[in-house]
């Protein structure tokens, strides 16, 4: 029960689905918005990470980017939040590139990917 309410809590510190595919200007219906929806498992980052941290990488990249690195660090997050500042150009090319292509289902499986070991938050 505890790791429940822990859970909710750190969801509730990020901003809600909508206000981030707006922020995002995700096109409804396109890959990029299904794939800002997959990215929601907010238990995946670490603690110290927030909406107002300093960090400058939506919610939604950092959960993608964690599923992908499950065995990164597990210590807090520093300002810059130690993700690579790739990242940033990853954003810019899904906003451009809003349908994922060439391999849209390569993002989207990704996405879907399901991490081994403990979680970042705990």
């Amino acid at each position: 029960m505890a790791e429940q309410t822990e859970q909710h809590e750190h969801r509730a510190d990020w901003p809600p689905l909508e206000e981030q595919l707006a922020e995002a200007r995700a096109i409804p219906g396109s890959a990029f918005e299904k794939f800002i929806r997959l990215n929601q498992d907010f238990e995946l980052l670490r603690h110290g990470e927030s909406r107002r941290d300093t960090i400058g990488i939506p919610p939604w990249l950092r959960v993608y980017w964690r599923k992908q690195h499950p065995d990164e660090s597990h210590a807090p997050a520093g300002p810059a939040g130690d993700y690579p500042e790739s990242l940033n150009r990853t954003q810019e090319w899904m906003q451009l590139n809003q349908e994922l292509l060439p391999d849209p289902e390569t993002w989207l499986r990704a996405s879907e990917h399901k991490r081994r070991g403990k979680h970042h938050g705990n």
